[in-house]
């Protein structure tokens, strides 16, 4: 029973971890597209009403500047200087959201976004076996920070720390580990062929 609850109640913050970032970014486009109908609207006026697939012109207007600002932003965010100053929130201020690391290189990995921080997945003995882990970090030469994902929601697990000699490398991808967490372990057959 409390097994139950505890699956139910890490797969629930899971979702909200998950539907959180995608929730706000709906709200920022909402609100955005709102600001840019309203000064977009006194300059459409002088135009004839027209549509065009349905939707009226400033519409389409307000979501052809929404999409010029969002390409703009993503041009000044491969500066250096945009760099390093997304450097500094994150290690001054976002770093002490819990998870915020973790999550970010999940979301990067799942949109198909290059991240020079892919962790490496390895696999560590548990009770019930081996269990895929995410190394976070080496504490020392002989001890090793890990993420343990737990199934089928890979957002919730747990840390653990574990020594170098429990530690089994598997040539897998952080993306290739995530599908399988999320299918509960079908298409591990392939996945550790010729590995284990």
């Amino acid at each position: 029973m409390k097994s139950i609850l505890q699956i139910i109640k890490s797969t629930l913050l899971g979702g909200i971890l998950f539907l959180a970032p995608l929730i706000l970014l709906i709200v920022i486009l909402e609100k955005g597209f709102h600001i840019i109908q309203k000064i977009t609207l006194p300059i459409i006026n002088q135009f004839p009403k027209v549509k065009i697939l349905g939707l009226a012109i400033e519409e389409v207007v307000a979501i052809v500047i929404i999409a010029f600002i969002c390409f703009t932003a993503g041009l000044i965010a491969r500066t250096a200087y945009a760099q390093k100053l997304i450097r500094k929130l994150e290690d001054g201020i976002l770093s002490f959201v819990p998870g915020y690391s973790f999550i970010k290189g999940m979301n990067e990995n799942i949109m198909g976004i290059e991240s020079n921080q892919e962790l490496k997945v390895v696999l560590v003995p548990t009770d019930a076996g081996w269990q895929f882990a995410f190394l976070i970090e080496q504490i020392d030469e002989n001890n090793f920070s890990v993420f343990i994902p737990a199934a089928p929601n890979p957002w919730s697990g747990s840390v653990c720390f574990v020594e170098k000699k429990d530690i089994k490398n598997v040539e897998i991808t952080q993306k290739e580990a995530l599908a399988c967490i999320r299918k509960l372990g079908f298409g591990s057959k392939e996945l550790f062929k010729n590995k284990l």
